[in-house]
Order: structure tokens, then C-alpha cells, then sequence
């Protein structure tokens, strides 16, 4: 049985840089709120649904996910939205 994975694009809330004092700032921001996105899928059990791939520092992220994985993606708090790419 194999499961058929998607690449989607993750935004992530206030990847706005203008929101914040400094681009230093925001880097950090984005670097934490990745790392924080990716602890949430492992401790989910959902890593084998959805695996980041790389991530950009204004806060968009790339991952491969079945439809259950981009579903468990929107409905995390901190994520902004979750777009689909057409294969």
C-alpha cells in the first residue's frame, strides 16, 4: 500500500515582516515558528502525513502531505493558510 503525498505551500501567521522592529527579528521569528510547526506534526504523530521540506525566511514552508496531513496543517493555530500545487 502506498500513500500518495502532494507538495502544498504553508503560510504561516504574521509572516508580515512589517510587523515586526528588525529583519533580524523576524528571521527569528520565522526560525522558531518552524521549528515550533514541525515539533507540533511529530508530537501529533502525523510525520508520516506531513513532511516539511524547506521553508523560505518570510515564513512560507513546503510540504509534502496527503489530505489528511494538509488538513491537520490548517488546523494548527499558527498556520495562515495551506495551498495546494497541481501536480
Amino acid at each position: 500500500m502506498s500513500i500518495e503525498l502532494h507538495s502544498f505551500t504553508v503560510a504561516l501567521n504574521a509572516a508580515d515582516p512589517q510587523g515586526f522592529r528588525s529583519r533580524a527579528e523576524h528571521r527569528a521569528w520565522t526560525w522558531q515558528a518552524v521549528s515550533n510547526l514541525a515539533k507540533a506534526v511529530q508530537a501529533a504523530g502525523m510525520d508520516a502525513e506531513a513532511r516539511l521540506r524547506g521553508h523560505d525566511r518570510s515564513g512560507l514552508l513546503l510540504f509534502e502531505a496527503t489530505d489528511r496531513g494538509a488538513a491537520f496543517l490548517r488546523d494548527l493555530p499558527s498556520v495562515l493558510r495551506v495551498e495546494g500545487h497541481a501536480s
